[in-house]
């Protein structure tokens, strides 16, 4: 993408309005990985459509005979990509590596997901950690951390860790240590990222730090950890 001028604070402005769904979308879209693969991408996409055409006369079944139209399965993990088993369509390949559904944007699009041409894939759930004996858990197969004994009822020992834990929480944002996580609440900061992203993306990096300080190293940083999968993580966060 064109990188925004991060020398000006106004350009950002956008970013009062944005939905997680969105801020992901702008943290991806400055990945410099998903440009290049993109770009790749689309010089494919092009000789295929110029080889079988455009909807609606494109030639489907020359096309799905061309091997530049697919990818070996194991490239997409998701079933739904999936092919005959063994292959995978371009388009959807590249979606599912970077996390949604529907035709891959171009980085230089602005608004893909208000305008309904990018849909995020639903993420799926990760285990609790399950702690083991060296790291502090009972050496007892019936035991896991919290602690929850596997022997009794769940119920009632769900009940009171709730509790332990809403306790916990209330203290620990009286005391400052713990503050909810919201898109709203991030907003300013997310707006820093990207223009973090935007001087690295012009070679401007050096100017950055030189205008914001010491605490410029741990903007770089996160803003790296966003645009590579991090932007996923905002998908789950509320308004």
């Amino acid at each position: 993408m064109i990188p925004k001028n991060w020398r000006k604070p106004e350009e950002y402005d956008f970013c009062e309005t944005l939905t997680s769904a969105q801020w992901a979308w702008e943290f991806l879209r400055r990945n410099p990985e998903y440009g290049r693969q993109w770009r790749a991408f689309h010089a494919t996409w092009r000789e295929l459509e110029a080889a079988y055409g455009k909807p609606p006369h494109r030639d489907f079944c020359a096309w799905k005979n061309d091997p530049r139209a697919w990818v070996p399965a194991e490239t997409c993990p998701d079933g739904e990509c999936r092919i005959d088993g063994d292959k995978v369509l371009i388009e959807c390949a590249l979606g599912a590596r970077w996390g949604f559904y529907k035709f891959p944007p171009d980085p230089q699009d602005d608004d893909p997901v208000g305008e309904g041409r990018l849909v995020w894939r639903p993420r799926e759930t990760a285990p609790l950690k399950q702690l083991e004996p060296g790291e502090g858990a009972p050496d007892d197969p019936a035991r896991v951390a919290l602690v929850f004994d596997l022997s009794l009822p769940l119920r009632d020992q769900l009940d009171r860790a709730r509790l332990q834990l809403q306790k916990a929480l209330a203290l620990r944002r009286r005391q400052g240590q713990v503050a909810p996580q919201r898109v709203s609440s991030l907003r300013g900061r997310w707006r820093r990222l990207l223009q973090v992203l935007d001087a690295e993306a012009v070679g401007e990096l050096d100017a950055l730090r030189e205008c914001w300080g010491s605490d410029t190293e741990a903007l770089v940083e996160e803003a790296h950890r966003m645009a590579n999968g991090g932007y996923l993580d905002v998908l789950g966060l509320p308004e």
